[in-house]
């Protein structure tokens, strides 16, 4: 189980709101992990989307910033769930576990042909940490603008002239707040390599996001129909531009649309 005390979330974090610092509401894990279900209005969807919060947010705000409305006027079979994982899961080193056992394994046990996991900032890097840690339960994951380690770690991957040719460390099996940055980008450089399993990798940032120079040594090494660019920087603006081109385009939408008619509708119209 990944252990991370607050300093080494909050300060690895170099976006992180300093009013939050002190804000012991987003420090909290309540048992269960809160969620949010936007069911599909057609029924009988085919795939869960579970979103994930950036630092700061709650689950309620991919409702208020118009992402879970992105997917509705496109009629996909989709289920939606907001997951309400604040820093405290993360911090207290029950991220996965909690997203796992209440939020995921309920609605999967309904029956979802394909789980995908889609998060802005931290949520971003939340997708892909659980991706490494529970890859049975994802198909895909769409990580936008997803922290990917410290700004030091980030030199020195660039330095090496990408995460391709970084020489990552020997891989290994629990990761704690020593070791939890390299090893996802160790994970990555792996999977992108075809050296281990890994989901559908997406990711998405602004050209201008305070993120773009890490999230861009990713981007690098994915197929580039895997890689979407929106002006605009670290806010809900871009992430929103970012999901459309997402669900327009992306691998979720080629599997999880309705049949060529909506459930109770004939070609006759009856």
């Amino acid at each position: 189980m990944l252990r991370l005390d607050r300093p080494s979330v909050a300060l690895g974090l170099l976006w992180l709101l300093p009013t939050l610092a002190g804000c012991g509401l987003f420090w909290r894990a309540p048992v269960p992990m809160r969620a949010i279900d936007y069911p599909s209005p057609q029924g009988q969807a085919k795939c869960l989307v579970v979103f994930l919060p950036g630092m700061g947010d709650e689950a309620e705000a991919f409702a208020q910033h118009g992402m879970v409305e992105e997917i509705r006027r496109r009629s996909l079979a989709v289920d939606v769930v907001a997951a309400n994982a604040t820093i405290g899961y993360y911090s207290h080193g029950v991220f996965a576990d909690r997203l796992a056992t209440d939020v995921i394994a309920p609605r999967r046990a309904r029956g979802y042909q394909q789980t995908w996991l889609i998060g802005p900032s931290m949520g971003g890097f939340g997708t892909l940490f659980y991706a490494r840690q529970r890859l049975g339960d994802v198909t895909g994951v769409l990580a936008l603008a997803p922290f990917l380690g410290d700004r030091g770690l980030i030199d020195e991957v660039r330095q090496a002239g990408g995460l391709d040719r970084w020489k990552g460390p020997p891989r290994v099996d629990q990761m704690n707040s020593h070791n939890y940055q390299r090893e996802l980008l160790r994970w990555l450089q792996a999977a992108t390599r075809g050296q281990e399993p890994a989901p559908i990798l997406n990711i998405g940032f602004g050209n201008t996001d305070k993120l773009a120079r890490a999230d861009q040594l990713l981007a690098a090494v994915l197929p580039p129909d895997h890689v979407f660019h929106t002006d605009g920087g670290h806010n809900w603006g871009p992430w929103r531009a970012l999901l459309a081109q997402f669900l327009d385009r992306g691998d979720l939408a080629k599997s999880c649309r309705y049949s060529q008619y909506p459930m109770g509708v004939h070609a006759s119209g009856q």
